[in-house]
């Protein structure tokens, strides 16, 4: 049967955490930006649904090319047919080669107007000034010049320097349209000038076409996976960085919140109904829920992202499951070291200057991210993989980036290594706790909490 003492720690400590997490979680500021802001980013993943579904008005007008020679003309027709120029997506890679029919009704439309281009083929020069001012008046979406030593074999200008053709936009014109424009148009002219030299433009295309590439990562013991990119890269920062604003947002809450107390004289109220320990152990809870509350909100967020992209097998539950572990630990180096730098100053710009040498350490992933996403079973990432604190945000960065599996022995001596170190924080956090929450007056050097570690 459990001591009676016991389960009335046990009762203060969690009455402890509730307070400090109502008095955190239910406030304007936190409301907004921790929860206000994911349930906006989740509408908007919503809305943008909506918007497939929506009809755009298209983009309707003429265009005009400009070419004595009428040699472009043929070709401009096809890369400038209404089905083909639609077919291009956002990065204007086509999509395909050949044209590609209108949407079917009812079908999803794009998230850019449809553009229906009628196409005007004048080989006069001297109607380049008439043209001109068709533009001017609206009458006219674009105007392509091509001179004739653009389509030349050797195109040279006047002035030996490449040959070029002119195309006059309006002021109003969208970036988008001026660039698909472009786009086909110069690939029109190329078509006439290989047409013009002799050789068959479909058969020098498909010659000069890049072939896919499926990029294989071959292990050690013979294994071989696609090599991701996205998994390399941007995934590990992501991870890396959800634990770090969810245990740092909660670790300054934490931070202010003890300096607060202590200020104000409140906590010399609050110590009269429990010890400084029990009081240590309820803010760590308290702001622990703060910050699991955070990473569930933001990580739902993230992996409803993937699932959106079509990426959610980048998120294994292995990876998960560490994740969570590494949380843990980010979690409670961060939240002892503000509490118990808290405990002994009376104002954040004391805080600073005993916070920044533990900061230092803990910038170091994100100084190292790139290398270490890189080679993450590199000489670097394993070194760094055991300096604490940094130890669970190095190791996240290794776990989430790898195409090959982090030895066992590394993942376990990280954790084993981390605890024991959270273990040794949590020891000495709590002997300067003790002594710093009724302490006033001048804030303590580096040396004096040493020395309040050794005779607490």
């Amino acid at each position: 049967m459990a001591d009676p003492k016991d389960r009335g720690a046990a009762r203060r400590v969690m009455a402890v955490a509730l307070r400090e997490f109502r008095h955190t979680v239910l406030t304007k500021g936190f409301i907004f930006g921790a929860l206000v802001m994911p349930v906006i980013m989740f509408a908007a993943f919503a809305a943008l649904g909506l918007l497939l579904d929506s009809k755009l008005p298209p983009t309707v007008g003429t265009v005009a090319v400009l070419d004595a020679s009428g040699s472009v003309e043929r070709h401009a027709r096809e890369e400038l047919a209404n089905d083909r120029i639609n077919a291009v997506e956002f990065d204007g890679k086509r999509i395909k080669e050949t044209s590609l029919p209108a949407p079917p009704a009812g079908a999803a439309q794009p998230l850019v107007p449809r553009i229906d281009l009628t196409l005007e083929f004048p080989r006069d020069p001297a109607q380049e000034q008439a043209l001109r001012d068709r533009i001017r008046d609206g009458g006219l979406l674009a105007l392509a010049i091509v001179p004739p030593e653009v389509l030349a074999a050797d195109p040279k200008a006047a002035d030996g320097g490449a040959a070029s053709f002119t195309l006059v936009v309006p002021s109003g014109s969208p970036p988008r349209l001026t660039s698909l424009i472009e786009r086909s148009v110069a690939r029109s002219i190329v078509k006439a000038r290989v047409e013009r030299a002799g050789s068959d433009w479909k058969s020098l295309d498909a010659l000069l076409s890049v072939p896919g590439t499926s990029v294989r990562r071959l292990s050690e013991d013979g294994a071989e996976s696609e090599e991701n990119v996205v998994a390399k890269t941007l995934l590990p920062m992501g991870f890396m960085l959800l634990i770090w604003v969810a245990t740092f947002t909660s670790g300054n809450y934490l931070l202010t919140t003890t300096i607060e107390e202590k200020s104000s004289k409140v906590m010399e109220v609050v110590l009269s109904a429990v010890s400084p320990m029990q009081l240590l152990a309820g803010k760590i809870l308290g702001f622990a829920a703060v910050s699991v509350l955070m990473v569930g909100m933001y990580g739902a967020l993230g992996v409803a992202g993937l699932a959106f992209a079509a990426m959610g097998d980048l998120v294994s539950p292995g990876l998960l499951v560490l994740m969570g572990v590494y949380f843990v630990m980010a979690y409670a180096f961060v939240a002892i070291m503000m509490a118990s730098v808290g405990s002994a100053v009376n104002d954040l710009r004391e805080a600073q200057s005993l916070v920044t040498p533990a900061m230092l350490v803990l910038t170091v992933p994100l100084m190292l991210w790139l290398p270490i996403s890189e080679q993450p079973n590199g000489t670097l990432a394993v070194v760094t993989s055991f300096i604490p604190p940094a130890i669970p945000f190095v190791m996240v960065l290794r776990v989430a980036a790898s195409s090959e599996p982090i030895a066992a022995w590394q993942v376990a001596a990280s954790i084993a290594w981390g605890f024991a170190w959270v273990g040794v924080f949590l020891w000495a956090g709590a002997k300067v706790f003790r002594v710093g929450v009724l302490m006033q007056g001048k804030p303590p050097t580096p040396r004096e909490l040493l020395k309040w570690i050794r005779m607490a």
